[in-house]
Order: structure tokens, then sequence, then C-alpha cells
């Protein structure tokens, strides 16, 4: 057809493919469409509308006041494309653009139009100078006619690209200029790219007929409604929100509006309506809360920045996006989402948001598959939609509606997206063109459109709320607060670190409430513990927030261990534990708990060593370990009491080895909803959740030239896996000083530790006994128990199994070598880290001991550290311990 291209390349590098049947006419001033009507019949076309293609529901063409889209029944070839041009021409034709098919999209969502009079060009910054687009470009075309403009007020907000409209383009148009340009390879051009604009509008919305006369999605999210809600703590006062859409009605009585807006096709004020759907989403976020009129918005006091496109091209949405940015939007809330925009102009605007501190929300769309770009950026928050009845909005849910909510491992959050009531513009315009103030709204706005202004009002009460929150920290709020409703079980997930999640809800449906409400009450693995989750600064149980004193002194230095882990026994001695509120909100009936392990242990699965009491897991003595309120950023100091019958029973003094079990505690507040939602059952816990911790360091002393062991236990009940990993880090202590790691302990060093123990709920593991015994029918065996003579019956289907083995299967070493000496094996450790894997039995724990002899030379007060962690077998560090020599 004509000049165009068979076959372009789209950013993403996927073909588009001509599509002979359809173009794009735009023109010089706006026509109406009866107008356009009437000539595209004249030439035997028709306007783009729900036929041949059976249209999704909701689905608008992109027709605007000057650009329409036409059709023929069969290929238009040269002769016809003439004959529209001139017909055209009467009308005051700007160009004819030809429409391409992206592949791997879709329906007539893959239609896109490469504009023919536009190119967008990045200039190279190796000379650190700014060149002049137009003559880079005229270089290369230096033989013909090449006429270009650079639209400055556009390629001020497009990050780097040049708006360069092509005047004469009947002479030479964008797909032939791009061609040589990228031919030509020239060192000051970085790349170039079209300006492209899709058939079908890129918004999400799903219009219903169906009246719902209540908000009842703001009862839902606990922004209002019975009892307390989100509007008793705030209303999102002084929050700039951009919505990023078709512009809004201006003189709506119930929306705010911030400084002009813009209107992306002149780039000039003042932001008005080039539609229906901006008006929609300004209201779902920013009805004006409380004035005695129609509805209120998520952030009913917010003010809303009006920026609305003319074509919804991709050169459109950079630019808004970076205006908006550089205006003072706090929030920007896009609900829209197309696969054949230009990554490379949209990516950049994206980036230079997020860097300026704002938050980006963004609809997943309604084509009830993967999640449509640039939802898929993972700068934004990619928002889906729910129900009524909290689920992902499918095709079956209870309302009927046939579309459904995209999903996939983008998905941030859902939220209400099924007949909401919100702004419409006013009059005759507008989804409600009814008479009078009934006009002014609608009742059933849908689709992720209207998911996805709920999310930005939430983000803009955030930061109004708590003004110092970093964009990142207003979206893990969202996240960490959301609900988890629905069908569909929430699991950790990696690369999710908010909590747990599932691909059609994101981390959940969101709740304004608890998300201005929420405290993150912690306690510190570590000195620098900013609460990310999970820890990665360090070992979790070295220097964490809780010591040991011999007295009720009050000394809370946790980074020196000769005060923060010490016990004498025959006597009372006490822990501390310091809580850490680091949220935004005062943390409410705040408790700690804690534990002593009578044992030094690698690994700690959560629930049960943090809430059983038994000889494993002892609790101290309760002395202040509850609080009403620790304000925001502040802290409180947990106290226990060690009874001296506990300390002295505890392991340590029978094996000659000192007092060192492990100390494990735990802290929630009513208000920390993260850890109330969160799931704790994977290992590691402790560095997961910043609500666990644990002490694991032990302070023992020595004198010169004394052999000296640290046994500690591996393995854990709940561990099903058949092989560990043990790192021993030696490198604190002496390079001539023999360290050997014994394998084959028979674990009399922890008496209260019962080794033949399995879980409750758990038979043995396959194959731990091949020779059991089970009895097929009801037996009696004449036997003697103790001193007693008698009969024992056993029922049909009992069962003796055989102990499972503790001693330790195949052995493997990085940094050492396997020895034996007698029958008992030991890895001799020579580098300063040995690594030693292991085959081990599922829910079996194991006695092992780390043995030394103190140089004879060692001075007093010497002090030497001595490491081992465990690892599983994804190679995650699952807990460790450490033992500080002190020579005396």
């Amino acid at each position: 057809m004509y000049n165009f291209p068979i076959e372009l390349k789209h950013g993403s590098g996927a073909p588009l493919q001509l599509d002979p049947t359809r173009l794009l006419l735009a023109f010089e001033t706006d026509h109406p469409r009866a107008e356009i009507e009437q000539l595209a019949a004249s030439v035997e076309l028709a306007l783009e509308n729900g036929e041949p293609e059976p249209p999704v529901p909701g689905e608008t063409v992109n027709h605007t006041a000057s650009r329409y889209w036409l059709r023929a029944r069969g290929a238009i070839d040269d002769e016809r494309f003439q004959l529209i041009e001139k017909a055209a021409m009467a009308l005051g034709l700007a160009f004819i653009s030809p429409v391409y098919r992206l592949q791997g999209e879709p329906g007539r969502r893959a239609l896109q139009a490469p504009l023919p009079n536009v190119v967008l060009v990045r200039l190279s910054q190796r000379t650190g100078l700014e060149q002049d687009a137009q003559l880079a470009v005229a270089g290369v075309a230096a033989r013909l006619p090449l006429e270009l403009r650079d639209e400055t007020e556009k390629t001020r907000h497009l990050n780097g690209y040049h708006y360069l409209t092509i005047l004469n383009f009947r002479d030479i148009n964008a797909y032939a200029l791009k061609q040589l340009l990228d031919e030509a390879r020239l060192p000051q051009i970085a790349d170039v790219q079209f300006e492209t604009m899709p058939l079908i509008t890129p918004t999400s919305i799903v219009p219903s007929d169906t009246l719902f006369a209540s908000q009842w999605d703001m009862a839902r999210i606990q922004a209002g409604g019975p009892g307390t809600s989100g509007w008793d703590i705030g209303t999102g006062a002084a929050s700039v929100v951009c919505v990023l859409d078709t512009g809004c009605d201006l003189g709506h009585p119930d929306l705010r509006f911030a400084t002009p807006g813009i209107n992306l096709g002149s780039m000039l004020p003042d932001g008005s309506p080039t539609g229906d759907h901006g008006t929609a989403c300004a209201g779902i976020i920013a009805a004006i809360f409380n004035n005695a009129l129609g509805l209120a918005g998520v952030a009913g006091n917010a003010r809303v920045m009006p920026v609305a496109f003319q074509n919804w091209t991709d050169a459109e949405v950079a630019a808004g996006i970076s205006w908006a940015t550089a205006n003072g939007a706090a929030v920007i809330s896009m609900s829209f989402g197309n696969n054949g925009w230009s990554h490379a102009l949209i990516d950049p605007a994206i980036q230079n948001a997020f860097n300026h501190d704002v938050v980006m929300c963004v609809a997943t769309h309604n084509y009830n598959g993967a999640i449509t770009y640039p939802a898929t950026n993972a700068l934004v928050m990619a928002v889906g939609a729910s129900d009524q009845i909290d689920n992902r909005k499918s095709p079956s849910s209870p309302d009927g509606e046939i579309w459904g909510s995209n999903f996939g491992p983008q998905i941030s959050v859902v939220a209400p997206g099924v007949r909401i009531p919100t702004t419409d513009r006013r009059g005759s315009d507008g989804y409600n063109t009814g008479a009078g103030a009934a006009g002014d709204y609608t009742l059933t706005f849908n689709g992720t459109s209207s998911a996805t202004p709920h999310v930005a009002g939430l983000a803009a009460l955030i930061r109004s709320a708590h003004p110092a929150l970093s964009n990142l920290q207003v979206r893990a709020l969202v996240e960490r607060s959301a609900q988890k409703v629905g069908v569909l079980p929430y699991a950790e997930v990696a690369g999710h670190a908010n909590g747990s999640w599932n691909q059609e809800m994101g981390y959940g449906r969101i709740n304004v409430f608890r998300a201005l409400d929420a405290a993150d009450v912690m306690i510190k693995d570590a000195p620098g513990d900013s609460g990310s989750e999970p820890f990665t600064g360090g070992n979790f149980w070295d220097f964490s927030d809780i010591v040991v004193r011999i007295s009720d002194d009050g000394v809370f230095v946790p980074g020196d261990p000769l005060r923060s882990k010490n016990v004498e026994r025959g006597q009372a001695n006490y822990i501390y534990v310091r809580v850490t509120n680091n949220g935004p909100r005062a943390a409410r009936n705040v408790h700690v708990t804690a534990r002593i392990t009578p044992y030094v242990g690698l690994e700690f699965v959560y629930p049960q060593d943090w809430t059983e009491v038994n000889p494993s897991h002892v609790t101290p003595t309760p002395i202040a370990v509850s609080f009403a309120s620790i304000a925001a950023g502040a802290t409180a100091l947990a106290r226990f009491r060690i009874e001296a019958a506990q300390s002295e029973a505890l392991y340590g003094w029978v094996s000659g080895s000192g007092w060192h079990p492990c100390l494990l505690c735990s802290v929630n507040a009513d208000n920390d909803y993260a850890f109330a939602s969160a799931p704790l059952t994977a290992s590691p816990a402790t560095p997961r959740r910043n609500n666990l911790a644990q002490r694991n360091l032990s302070v023992i002393d020595v004198v010169a030239g004394a052999p000296v062991s640290f046994p500690f236990i591996a393995g854990n009940l709940y561990n099903t896996e058949r092989f560990m990993t043990l790192v021993v880090d030696r490198s604190r202590l002496p390079p001539a000083m023999p360290l050997l790691l014994s394998l084959d302990e028979d674990g009399s060093a922890f008496p209260l530790v019962d080794f033949t123990a399995l879980p409750g709920d758990v038979a043995p593991p396959p194959g731990a006994c091949d020779d059991a015994v089970v009895f097929l029918e009801k037996t009696r065996i004449a036997t003697r128990l103790g001193c007693c003579q008698g009969v024992m019956t056993l029922e049909k289907g009992a069962r003796f199994d055989c102990q499972p083995s503790r001693k330790l299967g195949a052995v493997s070493v990085v940094g050492g070598d396997v020895v034996l000496r007698g029958e008992k094996r030991y890895v001799d450790v020579r580098g300063s880290m040995a690594t030693v894997r292991i085959e081990k039995a599922p829910h079996q724990r194991y006695a092992l001991a780390l043995q030394a002899t103190i140089p004879a030379g060692a001075a007093s007060g010497t002090q030497w550290m001595l490491q081992v962690a465990q690892q599983n077998s994804q190679e995650d560090t699952v807990g460790g311990a450490a033992m500080l020599y002190l020579v005396r």
C-alpha cells in the first residue's frame, strides 16, 4: 500500500506487520464524527467501531477530534489510497498513517500507527556537549529534501529524546528516515524511535449500565464506613496527585485542582477534558471530603493535577510523566496500558519520576491475561481489580460482567474495580448524561481503571500523613498492610519482599485504615539493622538487641560481648530486649516474649521454637514485657529474669563449658499488620521477619594452653531436607591454632535434649527403618516389663519402628579434610573458612562440637572469635552461633 513498509520492528524487537485494510487519518483542525463518517462512505471506507472483530467489553477506539481510524473490506491499493488522500484533503488533511499489527498481541489492541511525520532521536553524549539534533539527522539525509522542526516544549519533557517533526513527510516519511539513520550508525545518534498511537484507547475502563447507589468500595477498603476508618486518621490534605488521563472537568463542584494542568497535544494549559475517563478517575482519588455534596474520594482533601492526552501516543505518555514530575506531583495515577508503546521513550520518564520520589500507580488492564505495559515496569505499582467478594475480578465474578483483571508476576496489590461510584463530566458529556446534578456522577465506573485511583488515593493519604516517607517506603506500606483476601493462598515468593503474595491478588486488597495506622515493631538483628526484610547486614545471631546481665542494672550494650552475654551460676540473671518502632505510627499494646534453649543450636523454626514450652524451650520470668504504646521511632526495653534454678539447670555447667544457650525473642503489636499476616513456616524466620530475633553468642573464659570445646546442635525437628551445609569461620583465630569439627558426638553435652524425638505430628521418615514390624492382626505378647510378668496387647495395624540413626552420612569438605581418630570422624579445619556438606536424615538433630587448644603463650585479656553457620539446600543461611574465647 503506497510507499509504506510491509514490516517494521517494534522497540521490543517484535515485528510490526502492515494491516492493508486500515488507515489513521489526521486533520489540521477538529471535525465532528458525522463529517468523517460521510467522508469515509464517499471512498467506501467505514469508521472503526465494534466491527468486524467482536469488541472486548468497555473497549473504545482511540478516535480524537482531529484523528480518526478507518477500515476497508479489503486491502487498500495505491490507486485507492490516492483517492482517499484526495477526498480527505478537502477537510484539511494533515497526514495519513498506515496501521500495523504487533506480533504477540491479540485482537485490536495489537493495532498501532507509527506516525509518518515524527521521529524521536536521542543523541550520544560522548562528547559531553549537547548537539543539534536537526543537524545530526539532516547530515544523514543531505541529498534529500528533508525539512525538520524540533518541537522544543515536547523535547524538554522526553528525557533526552528530541521530538522532530518532518515538515515535508510526503517526500521522506519517518519510516524511510529511521531506516537511513539506523543504517548510517552515526556515533552522535544513540537511538531513533517512532511516535506510536494505539487504535484502542489504552484506558482500563469497562463501563456498565447497571446502577449501584453506594460507595461500597470505600467501606470495603476501610477508608470510611462504620467504626474507626482511615478517614479518622487523615484525608489527604496537601497531597498533589496527577491524573494522567483524558483531562478533567475543571469546573466540577466535587473536585479541587492544583496548579493548572496541561494538554499533551499542544503542551499548553490547562488539562481540560479530551474525554470522560479522567474525571471519573479523579473522583475516586479526590472527590471532596465532607462537603455535603456527591461523593468522597479516597484522599478527599488532596488536589488533582490534570494532564490530558490528545492522541494517547507513547511520546505523550513520556512527556506527561515528566511534566507531572517537574511540576510537583507526589503521586501519578495511570489507568491505562498498551504493549505497543516504546519502552525506550517511556522507561526513562518512569525512572526520572522514581528518582524524584514520585509514587506511580498503573493499571494491569482488563483482558483477563498478562499485565500490560507500563505496569510491567518494576518502578511502578501494578494495580489489579478485585470484585465485590474480594477475589480477583474475573469473567466468573458474581457481578456477571465478562471482563477479567490482568495478573502476573509484576502485580503489587488489588483494589475494588466493579461498579464504582465517582465523579462524571457535567451536563450532556460524560458516562451519565442525565439532567441536573445527577449527571455530575456515574455510579458504575469499572475496570482496573477504577482500581488504580484507589491505590493512588491511598498513596496520597500516606504522603500527607507521613511526608518523610520515600516513594519506596510508601509502596512498602501499601503492600505490607494489604489484606490477604480471596480464595487463593498467599505464600513467600522470591522477589516479593513485603510479605506473602500471589500472582492474581499481589500482596492483597488494599486497606486504608491499616496503611495509615501501621506500626512496625522490631528487635534489631544487628546494630545496622534498618528493618528491611530480609535482614542482610551480617550474622543475625551475634549482636542482636538482646543482652544477658548478671544484675538488673539497666546496662544495654549489645555490641560488646563482655557486657552482653555473661551469666553467674547459682543466682538470678537478667535478659534485656530492646524493641524499636520502625513504623510511621505509634505502636499499640506491644508485647515481648522470650525463650531459652538449653543448647547452642544452628537452626530455629517459627513458630515452634518461639512458642513451645518444654525442657528444650524454657520461659524466663517476665518483669516488664508489655507496653501500652511505643511512639514512632522510639524504643522500649523489655526485661526478663532467669531464675537461679534455671541458670543452674540449663546447659553448660555439667559439661564444664560454661553457660551458653540460645535466646529467642519476639515482639508484636496490635497494629503491626505486616507481622500479623505473615506466613512464617519457612526457614530462616529470624532474618525474614524483624519481629523475631535470637542471640547465639557465648563468652567463655579460658586459660592459656587449655583444650576447649564448643558443642552445638545442627538441624531441627522440622527440617525435612536430606543435606545440610556447615560453614566454619576461623578467620579470627590464630592461623597456627588447630581446629577440629567433631561429627560423631554422642549428645551427652546436652542432657536436656532428646535426640530421639520426632515432631508429634510427623511419622518416621520413609526408609528410616527397613525392618519395621507391622502387626496385621490384634496380637497378645507374654513378656516381662521391670519386675512384672504379664501380657501386652497390640491392636491391628500397630507397628514397631527402629529409631532413626543419629549418625551423619557422607561428608564433603572445602577448606579442610575429613580425618579418622579411632572410630570418630572429624573435619580438620585449615582454611580461614571451611564449607562442610553433610548427608543427614529428615526431622533429626545432631550433636557436634568444635575442638581446639588455646595457644600456650596467649596473654591475659586476649579475645578470639569462632563462628559456625548452617545453610539449607538453597544455600540460605538458616542460623548460626558464635563463641568468644577470653583468656584470663
